[in-house]
């Protein structure tokens, strides 16, 4: 699965999108398709039903220096430490959204198990191995923590 790049324009309004503006994006399958939208802040009610994945960022300058993540071992590495950890699961889900933007990890499907908790499957592609990652999408302000986190880490 490939996420597509940010649009630059707000999927409701067809505003475009700034540089160094905060903008919220949607990943949800159409069709047998990934699509992305984008979202201004004043456009963004929260994620829709049958959404993948959901996130908040900020449009890049384009003369701005990308940021440079740690090589793909180490993400790898911290991915592995943090299936041991369930009191992080919200850290491991959001490490999982970025490595399948990597293509480090394959998408394939999400589950609910017998307790109502939502499981995304995975498939680690240099492992060739299969993982069940719980659906722990953060509140805002924990997702700009574990950002800020990661962010330290990597």
């Amino acid at each position: 699965m490939e996420v597509p790049k940010a649009a630059r324009n707000c999927s409701v309004s067809g505003r475009e999108l700034l540089p160094g503006e905060a903008f919220f994006s949607i990943l949800i399958e159409e069709n047998d398709t990934y699509l992305r939208r984008d979202f201004a802040n004043e456009n963004w009610n929260g994620p829709p039903e049958n959404f993948i994945a959901w996130w908040k960022t900020t449009v890049q300058n384009l003369n701005d220096k990308k940021i440079k993540l740690a090589p793909n071992d180490i993400l790898l590495n911290l991915f592995n430490q943090l299936l041991a950890k369930p009191e992080q699961s919200d850290l491991l889900y959001v490490l999982s959204l970025l490595l399948i933007r990597r293509r480090l990890l394959r998408y394939d499907r999400e589950e609910q198990d017998e307790n109502g908790q939502k499981k995304m499957l995975v498939y680690a592609i240099k492992e060739n191995n299969s993982f069940e990652i719980p659906v722990a999408m953060p509140n805002l302000q924990r997702l700009e923590e574990i950002q800020n986190q990661l962010a330290e880490l990597l």
